[in-house]
């Protein structure tokens, strides 16, 4: 037991986010996320209403993934659980991700297009979640064939520098460039 987790009492929120990728053809995915929000006690809001514990928020984002780099074709969103109807105005600033490379910079960009007033955070935070996701998910879709010289070298820049493991002056970063190197030689010489 950790020295946190021997002070932790009665639970009263949770967050939970699931993301799933499917194929949609040879080099498409679509990768659904959803976030539900349950809070296990009533609370006061700043206005002084009264809120019954319960589901708060329930919300579902789907992507449509495809091509080299990987970028968003679709987007749609549902929220089938809110707090406030309003809240569901926000559903169309999805959109806004079409288009969008999922490489570096994937998070600056989800924030710029739906964070703030265009959109929802919880959307936002979804969608953030999601990205990371989708590159697990594409690479396992994709990952049933040797994938072709020309995707190797977008493969490996965009894991660069994404974290310890992978970055460019680590050991496991240089040795996959060695090798990716050594295969594009093989292939040359082979032409």
């Amino acid at each position: 037991m950790t020295s946190l987790e021997k002070h932790k009492g009665e639970k009263v929120h949770t967050r939970s986010i699931r993301v799933e990728t499917y194929s949609a053809g040879e080099d498409r995915v679509i990768v659904e996320g959803s976030l539900e929000d349950t809070r296990y006690q009533p609370i006061y809001t700043i206005t002084q209403q009264r809120r019954e514990a319960g589901r708060v928020h329930g919300m579902v984002v789907r992507l449509l993934l495809g091509g080299t780099p990987t970028k968003i074709l679709d987007a749609e969103a549902e929220m089938p659980t809110v707090p406030m109807e309003e809240c569901r105005t926000a559903i169309a600033s999805v959109k806004a991700l079409i288009g969008l490379p999922v490489v570096y910079g994937f998070s600056k960009a989800v924030k710029d297009r739906l964070g703030g007033t265009a959109g929802c955070n919880h959307l936002t935070g979804l969608v953030l979640t999601m990205g990371s996701a989708a590159v697990q998910g594409t690479a396992a879709h994709r990952g049933k064939t040797r994938p072709p010289p020309e995707a190797r070298q977008v493969m490996l820049e965009y894991v660069k520098d994404s974290c310890r493991v992978w970055r460019c002056e680590g050991e496991h970063y240089r040795k996959t460039l060695a090798e990716i190197t050594k295969l594009k030689e093989r292939e040359e010489r082979s032409t």
